[in-house]
Order: C-alpha cells, then sequence, then structure tokens
C-alpha cells in the first residue's frame, strides 16, 4: 500500500506543522479539529509556513501554493477519515478524550488505514485497544521544528505487523524525515 491521503487530527501547532510538511511534499492532507477557531487559527499558520518556506528555503511561491492546496478542512470525524491510509491523532494528552476519539474513529475509518499516535505521555497500547487496529497502530514521535532536519521514531508496539512499519518508515522517507525505529515490547 502506498500513502497517498493523510489525515491529521488536531490543529494545533503540532498537528498544523505536520499537517504542512506532508501537504509540502505533494500528499493530499486533511486536518480534523472539532473546534473551529482551531481550523482557523491552522490556515494563518499554514500561510505563515508558506511565507517561512519561501524565504528560508528559498521555496517558489507555486510550490508553497501547492502545498496549501493539498490540505483540506474538515470538523466531521467520518468525513475527515474517508479514504486516509494514514491517520495521525494529535489531540490533546487526555486519555478518556483520546479512547473516545479512538472508538469513533474506528467506525469512521477505512480497513485498511493505519493509525499513528503523537502522544508521548499516554500509554499507546491503551490507545491501541481503544482503536481496535492493533496490528495498524504505531506510535509517532518527532522532533526537529521548520528550521532542522525532521527526525521521526516510530515507535512499534508488540502487535504492528513488520508491513505496516515498512509502509510508515517508506513514507516519511520519502518526505525528507530520517527514520528510527524502536520496537516496544510486550509489557505482562
Amino acid at each position: 500500500m502506498e500513502i497517498k491521503k493523510v489525515t491529521v487530527f488536531g490543529a494545533g501547532n503540532f498537528g498544523a506543522r505536520l499537517a504542512f510538511h506532508i501537504a509540502f511534499n505533494g500528499i493530499d492532507v486533511t486536518v480534523y479539529d472539532r473546534d473551529y477557531g482551531l481550523l482557523e487559527e491552522a490556515r494563518t499558520k499554514f500561510r505563515e509556513f508558506s511565507s517561512f518556506y519561501e524565504e528560508k528555503y528559498n521555496i517558489p511561491t507555486s510550490k508553497v501554493e501547492a502545498a496549501l492546496a493539498n490540505i483540506a478542512y474538515s470538523m466531521d470525524i467520518p468525513e475527515a477519515a474517508g479514504n486516509a491510509q494514514l491517520i495521525i491523532e494529535a489531540v490533546a494528552e487526555d486519555l478518556h478524550a483520546k479512547k473516545g476519539f479512538y472508538e469513533e474513529l474506528q467506525h469512521a475509518a477505512p480497513k485498511n488505514a493505519i493509525f499513528g499516535t503523537t502522544s508521548q505521555s499516554l500509554d499507546p497500547e491503551i490507545l491501541a485497544k481503544a482503536s481496535g487496529k492493533s496490528q495498524k497502530f504505531i506510535s509517532l514521535h518527532f522532533n526537529g521544528n521548520l528550521e532542522q532536519k525532521h527526525v521521526l521514531e516510530i515507535v512499534a508496539l508488540p502487535a504492528v505487523t513488520n508491513q505496516v512499519l515498512n509502509i510508515v518508515s517508506q513514507f516519511f522517507e520519502q518526505i525528507g524525515m530520517e527514520v528510527n525505529i524502536n520496537h516496544l515490547e510486550q509489557q505482562d
């Protein structure tokens, strides 16, 4: 499976930055947030990121405009999940809210979709269980900012398949990220 469509759930600073980087690399991205104000703020951030890329990296305006055209917005979980092959959750660190989100998402997401969480403080195995997709669930930890090389650590949960790891690592490498994979051992 090739990842051609990504959904980022959460339009805060991190979700917006990640969505723009993916869109800048020619991938269609849907940005979801239940808060219309955050979606509007994300639109503003995307314009700021565009200006930064033009100035810092001497990127032609046409390329950043193409990135902006690759971004869609939604306040509806089923619509946002749509036909995404990769769904990245970047919502607030609240276990109850995330579990509810994943329970809703598992009914709305395409069967072949891979789920990734950006949570760094919550147990990813609890989130994987709530998603109903433990074999297609990974934890993503990003390092770097707009001025640095983007580094991604993929935390492979015990149930995730090697095929999923290969698909995700190849995708992020293709969009210019350095990828490191860590395997989480089975917890008793």
